[in-house]
């Protein structure tokens, strides 16, 4: 069986309206009136039975008043129902804008990760560096091949120490005693021996270099060669030498050498030229691993 259901009436009697305009309404009219302008939903409904009405009402000073507490009805009844549609839209608006964030900051990740993935050479440096060391006894001599291919031979009573490998922006080595060096020239990436008070920086090229107790020098024999000291920098050329002086001002002094007596190590041989007798025993003792006695009296003898 069927069932029917009856419309609402939302249709407001114009006489009702005219008497509660005009101030003669009873209080269930009045009460009439006022619940139909509270559901009413039709705006434009409104405005045109509110049109109608008023050409029909009289237009007393009362009669104003009760328009405008009307007109006020209406409009908070609009303001009211736009508020929950703005409230929707603002809602939805924070939505897409969290959404926007979300998005970038996936986009962020993703790139980060691959600019990360696509850089061994950094990760490499993060990786810990493995360090290796060699020490030459007294009496003894060592040649190397560094991970460059440059090649280095320590002198007796050394210790020399150099990276498994090299980073990309330099080549460092630490030198404690004597060293012949044979750089290979890689341009852009520097190799610096640390001894003692000074840094030799090159690029490629060969020499001797000295760091023992109060002994700090470098023999330069082919190539350039920049000295680096805690207080000054200087530049060698080929045949010069700088050593570190250690006096009331300390400084680096720069003057040329004599080949033979700068090489003869790496001979198997040792020559002396105007040196004391105390530094002459100090050499033997490097070089043959032994220990002289010597009367304080005779270290200051020149040979």
């Amino acid at each position: 069986m069927p069932v029917y259901y009856k419309k609402r009436q939302s249709k407001l009697d114009k006489s009702k309206l005219v008497r509660y305009l005009n101030g003669r309404s009873s209080k269930e009219e009045e009460l009439a009136v006022l619940n139909w302008l509270n559901r009413h939903e039709a705006g434009e409904e409104l405005d045109q039975l509110f049109e109608e009405v008023w050409e029909l009402s009289n237009t007393t000073p009362q009669t104003d008043i009760r328009k405008k507490n009307l007109l006020v009805k209406i409009n908070q009844k609009i303001k009211d129902k736009s508020r929950p549609t703005q409230a929707k839209k603002s809602i939805f608006l924070q939505l897409k804008v969290a959404a926007v964030w979300l998005i970038l900051i996936g986009f962020l990740a993703v790139t980060l990760k691959v600019i990360w993935d696509n850089k061994p050479i950094e990760k490499e440096l993060i990786a810990e560096i493995n360090w290796i060391e060699r020490i030459v006894l007294p009496g003894e001599k060592l040649r190397l091949i560094l991970p460059d291919k440059s090649q280095v031979l320590v002198n007796s009573d050394s210790k020399i120490r150099f990276p498994s490998s090299f980073g990309q922006k330099s080549r460092e080595v630490y030198l404690e005693g004597e060293a012949f060096f044979e750089v290979k020239k890689e341009k852009g990436r520097p190799f610096k021996v640390h001894a003692g008070e000074m840094t030799a920086e090159v690029l490629g090229t060969s020499f001797n270099i000295v760091s023992r107790f109060h002994n700090n020098r470098v023999a330069l024999f082919e190539g350039k060669v920049k000295i680096s000291s805690a207080s000054e920098n200087t530049f060698l050329s080929p045949g010069e030498m700088v050593e570190y002086v250690f006096d009331n001002n300390i400084h680096l002094h720069v003057h040329p050498f004599i080949y033979q007596n700068e090489m003869a190590w790496k001979e198997g041989q040792i020559k002396f030229q105007n040196e004391s007798l105390q530094k002459i025993l100090q050499k033997l003792e490097q070089w043959y691993g032994v220990t002289f006695i010597l009367d304080s009296e005779l270290k200051l003898i020149e040979l």
